[in-house]
């Protein structure tokens, strides 16, 4: 039985919402570094982290549907 469009928008949604957290590997190395920055410094490193995670994750899904309109 094939799933509404719907039906498996919201299945994704709710796969993609409900997953568990992924921890970074939290090397000594990089700890002691970060802490040693100032405290806007680590803000920046931050949300520098954030933008290229979107950044990445923006041109995976790009890619995803470049495929698919070619299939």
């Amino acid at each position: 039985m094939k799933l509404s469009h719907l039906s498996q928008l919201t299945v994704i949604a709710a796969i993609l919402t409900f997953t568990p957290p992924a921890h970074a590997q939290g090397c000594t190395q990089c700890q002691d570094n970060t802490a040693a920055t100032p405290t806007g410094t680590q803000a920046a490193y931050r949300h520098a982290i954030i933008l290229m995670t979107l950044t990445a994750g923006g041109l995976f899904v790009g890619t995803l549907v470049l495929f698919k309109r070619h299939r």
